[in-house]
């Protein structure tokens, strides 16, 4: 765990999808990636391994420290919209989004 900082929300809807598309089978790694359309993109990745430098946010949910340090008091949250189900992240504090709800930049 990141102990001593701010750390990112798991929604209950977002950690009971995670739980039912991995179906007791692995973990999910959320990460950051340069780009997206503001800066930073969120990158979701199913794995069968918890890789060494993980840090969990949950029993199935991981990210690295790197990740963890920039998405700060972000949410990861369940959209289950019948036309378009998604994951929606809230950026975190300080930082600005386009609204795409995987994207962000830190102002």
């Amino acid at each position: 765990m990141n102990i001593g900082c701010v750390q990112m929300t798991i929604t209950e809807a977002a950690q009971n999808k995670v739980n039912q598309t991995l179906n007791g089978e692995g973990f999910l790694g959320v990460h950051l990636e340069g780009g997206g359309c503001s800066g930073y993109q969120i990158k979701l990745t199913p794995q069968t391994d918890i890789p060494q430098d993980a840090e969990m946010l949950s029993e199935t949910i991981f990210s690295d420290a790197t990740s963890l340090e920039l998405l700060g008091d972000a949410v990861m949250d369940w959209d289950n919209d019948p036309f378009r189900p998604s994951f929606h992240f809230t950026p975190p504090t300080g930082s600005s989004s386009c609204g795409c709800g995987s994207s962000f930049q830190i102002d």
